[in-house]
């Protein structure tokens, strides 16, 4: 097969930034916008979910500050709708507290990129005294004094035309002897012309200044971040590092003065020394006397430097893997010798920490505060107005059995007939449906129906096994998304499930469950009249079910559409049964094995495919032992019934199955994607095509699991889950 186009979608529980606060605290933002903190206790590093404030969808920002009394560091967090929140477990109902935020700017287009903060504190005689900044969500600086509830948030006074979309602080003395005062560092661009700006705020009798540090920009500008430092007079100034590309620059000063010292480049061979990213290691409110010191990243590899010293190779985490810092912290030791932690994201948006002293660095693999663990469907959503792209969903879960729904859109023109190249790049972009409810996880995904948008009776039924044993669907209908639980057999509990299938059309369409309970038996859920019901579809005479290999809708022989639900299963003693229903009784059928020797072990699935045949023809495919090849059964309503031998891909065992779908290029043949030993996808039909191996997404990576589905109006696409636990689709042209 030739090299097919996959697309990333990655995952929602990607790292997209960091925030380094102490040796033991690390604040981290994910693709599915949720907060994590990665904290060190006595037994190693843990991940701890935050998630998100109460209403708010999502997290764009947080800082790390102490507050007295605090064990720990404490997040301030700015929601998607840019309120910020302080985050303090304790006794209250909610460790959530709401500080406000700033106003809306009715006069000023609201932009993505805003909603940054940055944080100190100075302590006083009274205690700690935190500066909070924010930019509005139209690109404009507010400041707070002060975390209680009652403080207030004021507008810092700045030009109108000036878009804030990166901000830093840091204390210092503006006069040798004077009292230290909060300086606001700012990134941003012209509101009209988008040129990029670099400012510095500081208070000014009671009214904030704000100053052109540096004339012209240093270029390309994307972000900043500032310590406090204590010069040789002991004396406190300001620096900040503009994350700037080529050079490393450090800005130093206070007040009016400013000096911006140019660090140079490592020194690396060609163009290896150019610096990509760059950032200067937060001190603390009362620093030593010593220099700031920056780490940046040149080509694979991080580099460290203090104003005067030279640049110190840190090396990279391994061959090949590049990290970026987003955040640096001094931390202390047992034996007094300075050493900084610096927070870093790799291209693979993992989280990675390398802690480094004069001598040495020592690199630790954080990972992802959540990866997927299973692939539950995919779906088309509706699609955006004014676009011509068709959005599909793709739920997954979690490995805290939490579901997401991620989205990618499809090209104009892709379908079978012009594939086009199927999929664009998403972005970053994940919904968050949550555990069915509070004590109940999602321990698998059965499957998904979806009824396009304006078709009766509409509505979205995403369906999962809970920790409780219950079928449950998180369902959408005219007031949006709730969990539904559809409970258990009487009596016992589901242990697994293949995707729903309808036997009517719109609009009388809903969906149908078969699941296999724990008694053994087959069960269905679906609805009737104006409620849902469990059938008891039962099990062959004298034996119980192993496996549920599919289901599907079939027309009876006399052409009443959607008359038949059949259901395929596995029993205990390898024989493939089928089982037919009518709404009334429940008929099963021995098909047999394939051979006396030869029994099967595992379900792949169940497609119906199009034969000059008066009745309805279906394929079940499942993996036989010992051969541990694929078999197809084709067995048609008119009494037509034969297996059919596959083999294997590449002599490789079956590792995972992926489901089966009617080719849309020959109605007649099902396509059987599976998994194999050596953790690629390959891929057959039951008309005994070859196997062909999909060439996997990077070349590096293996397949865990996946799903083939009909997407883009026609087109059979596969969705796959790498050994990264990202994911990943390709239409297969």
């Amino acid at each position: 097969m030739p090299a097919v186009a996959w697309v990333r979608l990655g995952g929602p529980g990607e790292v997209t930034w960091a925030r380094a606060g102490d040796a033991a605290t690390i604040a981290v933002g994910t693709a599915g916008r949720h907060l994590f903190l990665r904290r060190r206790t006595a037994a190693g590093w843990r991940w701890e979910r935050l998630g998100v404030p109460p209403g708010t969808g999502e997290v764009r920002d947080t800082a790390l500050i102490s507050i007295d009394g605090s064990d720990g560091l404490v997040p301030v967090v700015v929601g998607g709708d840019v309120k910020v929140w302080l985050h303090q477990p304790g006794t209250a109902a909610t460790p959530w507290t709401a500080l406000s935020g700033p106003a809306p700017d009715a006069d000023m287009s609201d932009f993505n990129e805003c909603g940054d903060i940055a944080a100190g504190a100075i302590r006083r005689s009274s205690g700690l005294r935190h500066t909070l900044v924010v930019s509005s969500p139209s690109g404009r600086p507010w400041l707070r004094q002060g975390v209680e509830p009652d403080d207030v948030w004021f507008r810092i006074a700045a030009e109108s035309d000036f878009i804030v979309w990166g901000l830093a602080t840091a204390f210092a003395s503006v006069a040798p002897g004077s009292p230290p005062l909060p300086h606001i560092f700012a990134i941003g661009s012209d509101r009209d012309t988008f040129e990029f700006k670099f400012q510095v705020a500081v208070p000014e009798n009671s009214l904030w200044t704000w100053f052109d540090p540096v004339d012209p920009v240093p270029g390309f500008v994307p972000g900043v971040t500032a310590t406090t430092f204590r010069d040789a007079d002991g004396r406190l100034q300001a620096c900040a590092v503009p994350s700037s590309e080529f050079t490393a620059d450090i800005l130093i000063g206070s007040g009016r003065h400013w000096e911006l010292i140019d660090l140079g480049q490592p020194p690396g061979p060609g163009d290896s020394g150019f610096v990509l990213s760059a950032v200067v290691a937060a001190k603390g409110a009362d620093p030593a006397p010593g220099e700031p010191v920056v780490m940046v990243r040149a080509g694979d590899h991080m580099w460290t430097r203090t104003l005067t010293g030279g640049w110190r190779d840190l090396g990279s985490p391994s061959p090949g893997v590049a990290v970026d810092p987003a955040s640096a912290v001094e931390i202390g030791t047992a034996d007094g010798e300075a050493r900084v932690l610096t927070a870093a994201l790799s291209r693979d948006a993992d989280l990675w920490t390398v802690e480094s002293g004069a001598q040495d660095a020592r690199w630790e693999s954080h990972g992802l505060p959540c990866s997927v663990t299973s692939i539950v469907g995919a779906y088309h959503d509706s699609p955006d107005e004014d676009s011509s792209s068709l959005p599909v969903a793709v739920p997954v879960l979690d490995e805290h059995g939490a579901l997401w729904s991620g989205r990618v859109l499809g090209r104009p023109d892709a379908g079978f007939s012009n594939p086009g190249d199927g999929f664009i790049d998403p972005g970053d972009f994940w919904t968050f449906h949550g555990r069915p409810a509070p004590d109940v996880t999602s321990t698998a995904g059965i499957g998904i129906f979806a009824l396009p948008k304006g078709t009766p009776p509409g509505g979205t039924w995403i369906f999962t096994i809970g920790s409780d044993g219950h079928l449950w669907a998180r369902t959408s209908g005219g007031n949006g998304w709730a969990w539904v639980d559809h409970g258990a057999p009487t009596g016992g509990s589901v242990k697994a499930g293949v995707p729903p299938i309808s036997v009517r059309h719109p609009p009388s369409a809903f969906p149908m469950v078969h699941v296999l309970a724990d008694d053994g038996r087959l069960w269905m859920r679906s609805f009737s009249g104006d409620t849902w019901i469990w059938t008891d579809r039962g099990a062959p005479p004298g034996q119980l079910i192993f496996s549920v290999i599919g289901a599907t809708p079939v027309r009876s022989t006399a052409g009443l559409i959607g008359r038949f639900a059949l259901a395929a299963a596995i029993t205990g003693d390898g024989h493939l049964w089928i089982n037919l229903h009518d709404g009334t009784d429940s008929t099963w059928t021995d098909l047999g094995t394939p051979s006396p020797a030869e029994k099967l072990v595992a379900g792949i699935g169940v497609s119906t495919v199009a034969l000059p045949d008066p009745g309805v023809t279906v394929d079940i495919v499942a993996v036989g032992s010992p051969s541990g090849q694929v078999w197809s059964h084709r067995w048609s309503t008119t009494g037509t019934s034969r297996w059919t031998p596959h083999g294997r891909p590449g002599d490789a065992r079956i590792h995972a199955a992926l489901g089966t779908l009617q080719d849309p290029a020959d109605p007649a043949a099902t396509l059987i994607p599976v998994v194999g030993n050596d953790r690629q996808i390959s891929l057959t039909s039951s008309t005994g095509t070859p196997w062909s191996r999909l060439d996997p997404p990077p070349s590096a990576t293996t397949i865990l699991s996946g799903r083939i589905h009909n997407l883009l109006h026609g087109l059979p696409c596969i969705l796959a889950l790498d050994n990264n636990r990202r994911l990943h689709v390709t239409p297969l042209h």
